[in-house]
């Protein structure tokens, strides 16, 4: 993305910054099997009290040079659903910057625009829609220098959508749906698969803690839609993340209201790590943990 040279490294370093803190996680390629080596969380506390904490973590583990991806937070991005153009691959962001252009949060010339393609059959005798993903410019830009300055070297930002893909598609490869529900105190995301490809995504702009009949109403209503306009199979399975306890008030919900399994995953179970990933890591650093596992062969 900022054609740079990479050096060749079996390391993959991901950062996401967002004003709650900044979480790392590191993974190593060895056989084809990518391992995460090191996760980490950084309150804002932490970096007020001493800003070089994490540039200091970076030089411990030697992480210095390697290359980094970015995972963007809710502020920096917005994703649209919208018309799939009638142009050619490389025409298509300029098409899609037509159709959004008044619909974006912030000032059309400072976006940077990308998508997310949907599979060909999500669109049942509808027009084909995409994911136009609108980015804000100069926040970008601030993030990937903030990135160099630990010494590290970005050459890839990614938004939640496609950094869970990385993690969760593998959970949803059956022809039966699967809802991923990423609970967020501030905006949670709601993405549907089946196959290991995303139907539909959607974010939930609110506390889901104030508001837990609105999160399980949001998915039955996303479910329902899915069914009847993309003519997929019933989502038989809404998984929760992060990990949740079995009786927890977010859970018992779901299983009260939803017609479908109800399951929060252990990235244990998951994820290949050289140490145990804890609870608290597992809260704090889901997407810097799915960015970290990016691979051309998990996410679609």
């Amino acid at each position: 993305m900022f054609n740079k040279k990479v050096r060749k490294s079996s390391v993959k370093v991901c950062l996401c910054i967002s004003d709650e803190g900044t979480s790392i996680a590191v993974s190593r390629l060895n056989a084809n099997q990518l391992t995460v080596q090191l996760c980490e969380f950084f309150s804002a506390y932490d970096i007020s009290q001493n800003p070089n904490v994490i540039q200091d973590y970076i030089h411990q583990e030697k992480l210095a040079g390697e290359s980094a991806s970015i995972i963007l937070s809710r502020e920096e991005y917005q994703v649209l659903l919208t018309e799939m153009p009638e142009v050619g691959a490389d025409e298509i962001c300029e098409a899609l910057w037509w159709k959004v252009k008044d619909l974006v949060a912030f000032e059309i010339e400072n976006a940077q625009i990308d998508y997310i393609e949907l599979p060909e059959d999500s669109a049942k005798h509808q027009v084909r829609k995409i994911y136009a993903v609108i980015a804000d410019k100069s926040k970008v830009a601030a993030k990937v220098s903030l990135v160099e300055e630990l010494g590290l070297n970005p050459v890839l930002v990614e938004v939640p959508e496609t950094a869970l893909l990385h993690i969760v598609s593998s959970l949803c490869s059956d022809l039966v749906g699967t809802s991923i529900l990423y609970l967020d105190p501030e905006q949670s995301l709601l993405m549907l698969l089946s196959e290991g490809n995303m139907y539909l995504s959607r974010t939930l702009q609110y506390n889901y803690f104030d508001r837990m009949d609105a999160i399980a109403l949001d998915i039955q209503r996303s479910m329902d839609y899915y069914e009847s306009q993309m003519g997929k199979p019933p989502c038989t399975k809404v998984v929760v993340m992060p990990l949740q306890s079995d009786d927890s008030e977010i859970m018992q919900v779901l299983r009260e209201n939803i017609g479908a399994e109800i399951e929060s995953i252990d990235l244990n179970d998951i994820v290949t790590s050289a140490t145990k990933l804890s609870i608290d890591a597992q809260q704090h650093c889901l997407l810097a943990l799915s960015g970290a596992l990016y691979s051309d062969k998990k996410a679609k």
